[in-house]
Order: C-alpha cells, then structure tokens, then sequence
C-alpha cells in the first residue's frame, strides 16, 4: 500500500508528532518527508513537490503561516493542500490559519479517524482542481492557436484590402477593432480624372464575421473606381456581391464620397452611417442618411440616389461609425452624449477636428472595454487629395465619370 498516495509533507519542530503522524500516513498508502521548522518547510517543499502538507503553527523561526504563504507562492495555480496542526482554539487563530493560505486544520490532539476524512476532503479538492487545471490549460492552448491563426487571417485579409489604398497619408483617420478582426472599413482610390472616392464601412457587428464581406467590397470598390464608373453603379455592383454572400441578418452600412479633379465638387451617398459632418466657412452641415445598408435588397432603390455638393477652399469633412458615437464610460454614458457634441461645436474652420475628437474619446472611455469597432476619417477637401489625371483612355468611360 505503501506510497499509493503520493509524498506528504509533515512540518513540526516536535520529533516525537512528525513520526506519530508519519505512521499513521504512511498507513494510509503516503510517502512521508519531514521539517523541523519553516525555514527548512520551504526549502523541502521547493525541491520536492509534495502533494499534501501537515503544517504546524507554533515553531521557532519562520512560524507556519509564514512558510504556508511562502509554499502557496511557489506552488501557484497547482493545487497543493496544506493542513494546519494546531493547539489553538480561538476562532481568531483559526481564521489566521485560513488566511495565510491554509485549507483545513486538525486541532491537537486529533484521532485516526479524523486525519483520514480531512485527508479524503482535501484529495478530492485537489483531483478536482487538478481536472479542472488541466482542461484549462487545454483549452488555453487551443484559444492560443485560434488567436495566432485569427492574428495570421486579420494580417493577410489586411494587405489585401488595404494595400491598394492611396492618398491615406493625406486624411486623419483613427481605427480601433472590438476584437483581432476589424469589422469597419476604410477604402480609397483615385478617379480616372484625378480625383479621390473614399468608402467608409461598417458591418454588422464585429470580428471575422463582420471582415469576412471586406474583400469582395474592396475588389469592386477599386477595379471600378479606377475604371471611372460612376457612384451609383459602384454602389450597386458592392450591394449586388454583399446581398449575394451575406446571410440575411448581415449589412454593411457605408458612407461613399467622390471628389472631382478639379475639387470642385463632391458627391455623396450615405447608406446607414451616422451623419457625415461638413465644416464650412459658414459653419457644420449635416449630411445625415438618405438610403438602406448594403446587401440587405437585392437591389438598392433608385430614388437613393448619391447627391452633390459644391466645394470651396477649407471645407473639410468628417466621417464615423456608430462604435465612435456608442463608445461608453465607466457609467455606461455614449459619447454621442456626454462630449461627442460639444466637440464637434468647437470644430474651427479649415482646421483638423481629430487630434481633439480622440483626446475627447480617450477622456470618456478611459480603460473601459468597447463593444464594438471605432473608425472615424477626417477629409480636408483641397487639391491635395487629387492627383495627376489617369491617361490610359482604355478606363474612360464614353460620357465622362459623372
């Protein structure tokens, strides 16, 4: 029967009790190693990693609910039980034994009887975590690998889609993912005749669920951009692939924004984001949404028409998500109303609004965890986004991009 149970380690500074309570241990199938004091406890207990440890209070030294602490620390998540021998009897005593990390205790002198049923309580805690432990770490270990694989998916779904952007050193922009996947979208691409179109998107949701639509959007968004075709096709053809992909309970809503080569005019379409602001010289406009998500109709509604604005210098425009507006406090207070406003009011005239917009957002939502995806794009509406004409006459369409 002899070691069936694993090694015990019996702490006293009294020889006489660790053999009496060796005997009855090793009676009971344990392997017993022994300490005189705390001090000697600890250095045993680093060395051997025993299973179970009787531990007396009272020794010279390093006491028992010091070296009990020092063992708790050196065993860490592992399981280990320590029981406390004891003369006292104050509850106050007792509690001491509890908080320097002990598990139970036997008071002195204490029958066979007795050791045997602590000895069966705290084995089946400790088989009990250990099962426990080892799914844990099981489990952590495949989360691990979902996480690598989903960091290794986000990179490669990442340069496909963003690779091809242009002019983004010219717009703030800010982007903060809910999760590994970004499910807001930020795509640009110049126009035949040198102009800009930007697609600011927002799936539903968020994580790969949510990216999962981004690659088809980006492919038609640039191949027909480059090519000239006009907003409202662009819209259809990404409205087309997302109604075909997407289950039924998934969009992407999105704000579309051209701006001629000339930088004279913009043209655009919002299809269930949060406004569009513009700053003017005579103050904000709103360009508020006029048309469904994409991918929930077969096909979009032609009175959703993209619409126009002309343009003068020092206008600027500012685009979002509703993860900016919706972004909490500690209090569970939006943005959009607890300083989202007040911001936006201080917005001067052919001056950048997001350096004071994220001071703003980051005072707000401090450390508190976001449930969704954040994405904002300021535009300043200059020939600075605008560059040389495409000549490859093969992309022009017969009747000009209008």
């Amino acid at each position: 029967m002899s070691n069936q149970r694993g090694c015990a380690l019996i702490v006293d500074d009294e020889p006489s009790n660790r053999r009496f309570l060796a005997l009855m241990l090793a009676n009971e199938g344990f392997r017993t190693i022994e300490a005189e004091d705390g001090e000697q406890a600890v250095i045993i207990f680093a060395a051997e990693r025993p299973d179970i440890v009787f531990m007396d209070v009272m020794m010279s030294g390093i006491d028992g609910f010091e070296a009990t602490r020092q063992i708790k620390n050196i065993a860490g998540l592992t399981f280990v039980p320590v029981i406390f021998l004891t003369a006292l009897t104050e509850e106050q005593s007792l509690m001491r034994c509890i908080q320097a990390g002990g598990d139970d205790f036997l008071s002195k002198p204490f029958s066979f009887m007795v050791l045997k049923a602590r000895i069966l309580a705290m084995e089946r805690v400790r088989d009990l975590q250990r099962t426990i432990a080892a799914k844990q770490q099981a489990l952590s270990a495949l989360l691990e690998q979902e996480h690598e694989e989903q960091a290794l998916a986000e990179r490669v779904l990442h340069r496909a889609v963003m690779n091809r952007n242009v002019a983004m050193d010219r717009l703030g922009r800010m982007q903060r993912p809910a999760s590994v996947f970004n499910g807001d979208l930020v795509l640009t691409q110049h126009l035949p005749d040198g102009g800009l179109r930007l697609l600011v998107g927002d799936f539903t949701g968020h994580g790969l669920a949510a990216a999962i639509g981004a690659l088809p959007v980006a492919d038609a968004f640039h191949a027909m951009t480059r090519k000239g075709v006009n907003d409202a096709r662009v819209l259809a053809e990404i409205n087309h692939k997302l109604y075909q992909i997407l289950p039924a309970d998934r969009f992407l809503a999105a704000s579309l924004i051209s701006i001629s080569g000339d930088g004279e005019e913009l043209r655009w379409w919002n299809g269930g984001m949060p406004s569009i602001w513009m700053r003017r010289a005579d103050g904000l406009h709103e360009l508020a949404s006029h048309a469904l998500p994409l991918g929930i109709l077969p096909e979009l509604p032609a009175c959703e028409s993209p619409r126009r604005v002309r343009l003068k210098t020092g206008d600027r425009l500012l685009l979002m998500t509703d993860g900016l507006l919706e972004a909490v406090n500690a209090q569970g207070q939006m943005f959009v109303n607890a300083g989202f406003r007040d911001v936006l009011q201080t917005w001067a005239f052919n001056t950048p609004l997001l350096p004071a917009l994220v001071a703003a957002l980051d005072a707000h939502s401090a450390e508190t965890e976001q449930a969704d995806d954040i994405g904002v794009v300021e535009i300043p509406l200059d020939s600075s986004l605008c560059t040389i004409p495409i000549l490859d006459r093969e992309f022009i369409p017969k009747n000009g991009w209008h």
